[in-house]
């Protein structure tokens, strides 16, 4: 039997307001933030009465404070989904950085797309693999999802604040597909 996982973008943070990026650093999530969580906390979860057996975020304070709008459960921070290293160009204006940052980025003590995609993959396929565990919430970060979902080869969109990509994943391949992705239309 296939088990679900509902990977959500954080909420809206100072950073972003300022288009500026932001990789492992952190800045606290704005109103606007706060505000998309709960938004996606009542009309995506508990419209479609969503709950889940098990809830995750990244150690990253923007993700876990998303988490804890949308839900009460308890969960668990793991490094596995937090935001990919964008090195030197952490906090600067995203104008700046190079086209090429997805394969420059190590130059500049960042990390690979590719390399943050497979350890995202490699840490999501061990919590969905975790017994008496058939659906997951985890929040994680607009560059990590999407270098997860390019690993699991899916063509990502953009990520919207607190939007949730719902994946199956299968016990038997280990196979993740993609069954929606739900923007949050508070940008």
């Amino acid at each position: 039997m296939k088990k679900k996982l509902y990977l959500m973008r954080h909420g809206q943070t100072m950073f972003n307001e300022q288009d500026r990026v932001q990789g492992v650093c952190d800045s606290p999530l704005t109103e606007k933030g706060k505000e998309q969580a709960l938004y996606t906390r009542d009309h995506y979860f508990r419209e479609r009465e969503i709950q889940t057996d098990l809830a995750i975020s990244s150690t990253q304070e923007r993700a876990s404070d998303t988490l804890e709008l949308v839900t009460e459960q308890p969960y668990d921070r793991l490094k596995g989904i937090k935001e990919m290293s964008f090195g030197l160009y952490e906090g600067w204006l995203n104008k700046m950085v190079p086209r090429d940052w997805e394969t420059s980025l190590p130059h500049y003590g960042g990390e690979l797309f590719s390399d943050a995609g497979n350890r995202m993959k490699e840490t999501l396929t061990e919590v969905m693999k975790q017994p008496d565990t058939e659906s997951v919430l985890a929040v994680s970060h607009g560059c990590a999802i999407r270098a997860f979902l390019t690993a699991c080869d899916m063509k990502p969109p953009r990520f919207n604040n607190c939007s949730v990509a719902e994946l199956d994943w299968d016990p038997e391949t280990g196979i993740f597909s993609l069954s929606e992705i739900w923007q949050n239309p508070l940008l």
